[in-house]
C-alpha cells in the first residue's frame, strides 16, 4: 500500500446539490454514494464531486460505510469508502439538506471511523493501517471536528510503527479543548522511555500541532533509513 504523505482535503462547505436530492436520509444518501461510484454524474454532483470521474473502476469498493450524529442540535451523515487501492479511498460529511463539509482524499489502506466524545465535545476518528515500503506497518489516527460552520481537520498523527524489528506506539493519554498530551514507547535500546509530546490548539491552523513532533519524525527517519538501506 503507497503512503500518502501529502494531504487532500477538500472544504466544501459551498456544496453544489441537485433539487431532487436536498433532503437526504441514510438511506437515500447510501443509495447516491452508491449511483457516484458507478458513473452517475448527477449524484456525484450532488454529492460535491466525491468520486473522482478520472479514477477507473471507482465501483470496486471495499466497503461503503453511512453513519449519522447530532451535533448542536442537527443531523450529520459520516459517509466512509474503503478501496483496494488508496487513492480512491474517501470520507466525507454531509447534513441532511446536502450541504458538505468536509471531503478527504488522503486515508490510506485499511480504513475504520468512529463518532467519540471528549470533554463534552464530539470529534470523528479515522484510523487508518498500511505498509509503508512493503515492510513497515503504520497506524494513523485522525480527528474531525466543526469550528465554526466548517468541519476540519483538527489532529493527525501516527500512533504505531512496527519494523522488521521493532515495535513503537504513540498512545493520547490527555485530550483537553487546547491540549492533546501523548506517551511514546518502544524497544529499551531507543531509550524512549517516558517520553512525551503535546499537541496545542492554534487556532489561525484550526488543528492541534506539536512543535516537536516526535513520533512522526521518528516514521519519517525509518522510511529514509529503509531508502537507504535499498539503495546500498
Amino acid at each position: 500500500t503507497i503512503l500518502a504523505l501529502i494531504l487532500a482535503i477538500v472544504s466544501c462547505s459551498e456544496t453544489k446539490k441537485a433539487d431532487e436530492f436536498k433532503e437526504l436520509t441514510g438511506n437515500s444518501l447510501h443509495s447516491l454514494v452508491i449511483k457516484a461510484t458507478n458513473g452517475d454524474t448527477i449524484a456525484n454532483y450532488s454529492l460535491s464531486g466525491l468520486i473522482d470521474p478520472e479514477l477507473a473502476e471507482s465501483n470496486l469498493y471495499n466497503f461503503i460505510k453511512v453513519d449519522s450524529f447530532y451535533l448542536d442540535n442537527l443531523k450529520y451523515f459520516l459517509v466512509l469508502i474503503e478501496y483496494p487501492n488508496p487513492d480512491y479511498n474517501r470520507l466525507a460529511i454531509y447534513d441532511s439538506e446536502s450541504n458538505c463539509y468536509l471531503i478527504d482524499k488522503s486515508l490510506n489502506g485499511k480504513i475504520s471511523s468512529e463518532v467519540i466524545e471528549v470533554q463534552n465535545l464530539k470529534f470523528i476518528k479515522t484510523v487508518e493501517r498500511f505498509n509503508a515500503k512493503d515492510v513497515l506497518g503504520l497506524v494513523r489516527i485522525s480527528f474531525y471536528g466543526k469550528i465554526d460552520s466548517s468541519f476540519n481537520l483538527v489532529y493527525r498523527s501516527f500512533a504505531e510503527l512496527k519494523t522488521p524489528k521493532n515495535l513503537f506506539h504513540q498512545t493520547i493519554y490527555s485530550f483537553s479543548p487546547n491540549l492533546i498530551k501523548t506517551r511514546i514507547s518502544g524497544p529499551k535500546k531507543f531509550k524512549l522511555g517516558k517520553k512525551e509530546d503535546e499537541f496545542l490548539f492554534n487556532s489561525s491552523a484550526k488543528s492541534f500541532r506539536s512543535e516537536i513532533s516526535i513520533f512522526d519524525t521518528l516514521v519519517y527517519r525509518e522510511i529514509a533509513n529503509y531508502d537507504s538501506e535499498v539503495q546500498k
